[in-house]
C-alpha cells in the first residue's frame, strides 16, 4: 500500500510539471506558471530565468498565491447569482497575471502586457483539457 501511494504521488508532480511545462511552452513572454492548491499553497512551478522572476522571492510568491486562491473563493460566493467564476486577468505596470480555474488546481500564470490574455486563456482551457494529468485523474 505504501508503495502504491508513493508511485502516485510521484505520478502527481510528474504531471504537475509537465501541465505547467505545457502552458509556459505556449507563449514566449510567460515567465511564471503555477499550480495552486485548495489551501493557496504552490503544488508546483515552472519558471524562466530572468529578472522578473528573480525578484520573486518564496515569500512573494506565497503570498501571490494565497491571495489568489482567496479571491477565487471569495468569487464563487456569487456564483449562484452571477454565474460560475471563469478567470482572473490582472493588469500591472509590468506585467499580467492570469488566475484560471480548473479541475488540477488554480493556474497563475505571470507574464509580459505584451500576450493577448483572453487567446492565451483559451490555449490554457486547451492545455488543461488535453493533458496526459487528465487521463491520471479520469482514466479510460
Amino acid at each position: 500500500m505504501k508503495d502504491e501511494i508513493k508511485v502516485l504521488s510521484q505520478i502527481d508532480k510528474t504531471s504537475y510539471v509537465n501541465l505547467c511545462k505545457s502552458i509556459l511552452d505556449l507563449e514566449q513572454n510567460i515567465f511564471f506558471v503555477g499550480i495552486i492548491n485548495n489551501h493557496g499553497r504552490l503544488v508546483d512551478f515552472v519558471k524562466k530565468q530572468n529578472k522578473m522572476t528573480q525578484s520573486l522571492e518564496s515569500m512573494d510568491l506565497d503570498m501571490i498565491c494565497m491571495q489568489a486562491r482567496l479571491y477565487m473563493s471569495m468569487q464563487s460566493d456569487h456564483d449562484e447569482n452571477l454565474g460560475r467564476f471563469g478567470h482572473c486577468i490582472t493588469e500591472r505596470e509590468k506585467t499580467t497575471m492570469l488566475t484560471i480555474p480548473t479541475i488540477y488546481g488554480t493556474v497563475l500564470v505571470i507574464s509580459s502586457n505584451e500576450i493577448d490574455s483572453k487567446e492565451l486563456i483559451q490555449k490554457i482551457f486547451q492545455v488543461t483539457d488535453n493533458s496526459c494529468f487528465a487521463q491520471i485523474l479520469n482514466p479510460c
